[in-house]
């Protein structure tokens, strides 16, 4: 009984050792029970260890769960999709070919992805166009059109003509409105949208273009520089030069604000002013509009001029004139004051307003300040009619 009690003690002792104790334990009592112990043949085993290869009885893991599964790469689904034909369809009216797309299309998400970078826009090279009227502007000057996103087949019809006289292909896509809803900018879809290539230097087609060109400069509103370049192209000026630090003009809000008007006057961007004497021509006068006279005081050390009571040097029609405009937050820069100095007859024009309102907006702005060197443009040019008529009687 006692024998017992010994052994069934030892048992419960070895469960609650851990197992490098137990193993010693084993150790121990093999090594006693052997004793003496037999010899070892060392150079056997070194020949064991270091000079025969011993073959490893293991097998490579596989994946038993789908054995019949074939493999497939991880961009098979995507590109599976993207290569898949689409069917065209011809129109009965325009007898135009299209591609009818299903909701949620991978043409339709991969197009739409690079169009929402603006880097990617810019390094690329691409305009995204929403509504009938700046895509037909757009094609009326010869702007390479790449696809074009309809939901309805009227509005294809309306600009049937227009991509049937475009010396390009074009890719015709009929989307859901769902779709067209999904991806717009605006707050309600026009119904068509369309990817063009931005132009280098649009060529204005229009008669009577002023010798003026438009210096912008730190305007970073959208909306604003808009409406300045639709401005410029209503007069019509010679060209527009966008420095470095404005905002695009070619950018999706920008072109709304301007209502197209980029493609219909020379618009430069980036310029440095490094690049100003190369661009503008030699005989010219600058003017600076500035809306705080306390700034041009400082910088000129003269008091700026009123628009309404400035005259123009009478230098012949040949006399270029370039006006520099600024944003309303930041103004002129400090080169612009430098470009105005390295010219003769150059002013820093004012348009006075009462006291409650500190300035006006930037289009505004140019405006009055544009139209006003166009009347006295137009009264130099009855003069000097006039002058030459009285010489010749």
């Amino acid at each position: 009984m006692q024998m017992f009690r010994k052994f069934a003690s030892c048992r419960i002792f070895s469960r609650n050792l851990t197992p490098v104790v137990r193993t010693t334990l084993r150790l121990s009592s093999s090594a006693a029970n052997d004793f003496p112990k037999p010899a070892v043949d060392v150079e056997k085993l070194e020949e064991d260890l270091f000079g025969r290869e011993v073959g490893q009885a293991w097998t490579e893991r596989k994946n038993k769960r789908y054995p019949n599964r074939p493999k497939r790469s991880r961009s098979s689904n995507s590109t599976d999709n993207n290569t898949k034909k689409v069917e065209l369809k011809i129109d009965k009216d325009t007898d135009l070919a299209y591609a009818d797309l299903h909701h949620k299309d991978p043409i339709i998400r991969d197009a739409m992805m690079l169009l929402r970078s603006g880097k990617k826009l810019k390094k690329g090279g691409l305009l995204l166009l929403e509504g009938r009227r700046l895509i037909e502007d757009a094609l009326k000057c010869n702007v390479r059109m790449r696809k074009l996103f309809f939901s309805r087949p009227e509005d294809l019809q309306d600009l049937a003509e227009q991509i049937k006289m475009s010396p390009t292909k074009t890719e015709l896509y009929r989307i859901t409105y769902k779709d067209l809803t999904l991806w717009s900018q605006l707050t309600t879809s026009p119904g068509l949208m369309a990817i063009f290539d931005r132009p280098v230097v649009a060529h204005s087609e229009t008669e009577n273009i002023l010798p003026i060109s438009v210096i912008c400069d730190n305007i970073r509103e959208p909306s604003n520089l808009g409406s300045v370049i639709r401005m410029c192209a209503a007069l019509p000026c010679r060209e527009v030069l966008v420095m470095k630090g404005c905002t695009d003009p070619f950018e999706p809000k920008c072109l709304r604000g301007g209502a197209g008007a980029q493609f219909h006057v020379p618009v430069k961007y980036p310029v440095a002013w490094e690049e100003l004497e190369e661009i503008l021509p030699k005989e010219n006068s600058v003017f600076v509009a500035e809306s705080n006279p306390k700034k041009a005081q400082m910088l000129t050390n003269e008091f700026p001029v009123d628009v309404a009571e400035y005259c123009l040097p009478s230098q012949g029609d040949e006399h270029h004139m370039t006006v520099i405009i600024g944003g309303e937050t930041h103004g002129i820069s400090e080169e612009g004051y430098g470009l105005m100095k390295l010219y003769a007859n150059s002013a820093c024009l004012h348009i006075p307003v009462s006291g409650g309102v500190e300035s006006l907006n930037t289009a505004s702005a140019l405006a009055v300040i544009l139209f006003e060197l166009r009347r006295k443009i137009n009264q130099r040019k009855i003069v000097e009619n006039v002058e030459n008529s009285e010489d010749i009687q």
